[in-house]
């Protein structure tokens, strides 16, 4: 919910020199969003190219991303159905193979995962990710790819944008300044600088080198220029990326209003995306039409305090009907504080071929 690090991490990764990054994601359905719709919401943005013009593409621009053709992970699609009819989403084996099939079909040298945990996950605790994450690496590995992952928590939205466009807007910005919410900038910078390390780009080999390295092609206009050059290459429409102040609103909004002074202590994920598919940023099934600029925004974030009558998210959407339930619900989403809060770390752990490690938040200090 919230999570557009896709938008961000491949064109800054492919902003350093010699580095390709192609990407394969998928569509939203129920609670999660997609990377797909995301970009669509951009005019003209192509995401079907089949495999030569995908290709092509990485070859001459460093980046793509793309939906998976019909050529691409066939046995995956009817397996997939069959999960869901069978209750076995959740299976980690199939699991397994079903993301490992994409990304082994993207033919990387290497790969860095991100595996989430929480309320708004399919896996609940850190135990199921970690054993996720160790059968991914194993079939990675055995596949001749270099293979870690991150162990990320999914309890609260990601950044301030939940919605298509809206996380779109917010990933611009975030590249536009170099500057953003500290959760999605920090998870973009560390699986970028891990990136580099697995491509031999950071020369020390370490962690906090390779973040210092992508904090600063974040914030020179490399990462911005390159996802420009990605929208011109899949066929979108630049005017929307370089003024998105003229891209069409939403017909309606609503705000949602702190009631009484004190501090964030949680923002459920897994409600704010059920909120999303009512208000028509989310699907319930693979039919459904999304609106690319239903949305909400979060004006405030776990641990941040507020004052009465503060303004805490807004939600936008075409679905007047659904305004006042919706406004309800977000607000129910929240719960508040008397004393201050401090987020649960948003990595837990690092996982490679040869064990689990505890990560430490402390490396995003200066």
């Amino acid at each position: 919910v919230g999570d557009k690090i896709s938008l961000i991490l491949a064109p800054l990764v492919s902003s350093f020199d010699g580095i390709a990054v192609p990407m394969m994601a998928g569509r939203g359905l129920g609670h999660t969003g997609g990377t797909i719709d995301k970009l669509e919401t951009i005019p003209g943005f192509r995401t079907d190219l089949g495999c030569d013009k995908f290709h092509d593409v990485v070859s001459s621009t460093g980046l793509a991303i793309v939906s998976p053709g019909s050529d691409v992970a066939v046995a995956d699609r009817k397996m997939y159905a069959l999960r869901d009819v069978t209750y076995t989403v959740r299976s980690l084996p199939l699991q397994t193979s079903s993301i490992m099939s994409k990304k082994i079909a993207e033919n990387p040298d290497s790969l860095v995962l991100d595996v989430k945990f929480g309320r708004a996950s399919f896996n609940k605790d850190t135990d199921e990710s970690i054993e996720l994450s160790k059968r991914m690496i194993q079939t990675g590995e055995l596949c001749g790819k270099t293979t870690t992952a991150f162990i990320t928590r999914m309890d609260h939205p990601i950044g301030n944008a939940v919605g298509n466009w809206l996380e779109v807007l917010e990933c611009i910005n975030v590249m536009k300044s170099g500057k953003g919410p500290k959760d999605l900038v920090n998870l973009c910078l560390v699986q970028a600088a891990q990136m580099l390390i697995q491509c031999g780009a950071v020369p020390s080999g370490t962690l906090k080198e390779g973040i210092i390295m992508a904090r600063e092609n974040l914030s020179n206009g490399k990462a911005y220029g390159k996802f420009r050059e990605m929208v011109v290459s899949q066929g979108g429409d630049l005017r929307c990326i370089d003024k998105p102040e003229d891209y069409p609103r939403a017909k309606f909004k609503a705000d949602v209003i702190a009631a009484s002074k004190g501090f964030i202590s949680d923002i459920n994920a897994l409600e704010i995306g059920h909120i999303g598919v009512m208000i028509g940023a989310g699907r319930n099934c693979s039919e459904d039409a999304i609106d690319a600029t239903a949305g909400i925004w979060f004006h405030r974030k776990v641990g941040d305090r507020v004052e009465a009558s503060d303004v805490i998210a807004t939600i936008y959407t075409e679905r007047e009907e659904t305004l006042n339930s919706a406004a309800d619900s977000v607000f129910q989403a929240f719960s508040f504080s008397e004393v201050p809060v401090e987020p649960e770390p948003l990595i837990t752990n690092f996982v490679t071929k040869d064990g689990v490690s505890n990560f430490s938040m402390s490396i995003f200090e200066d």
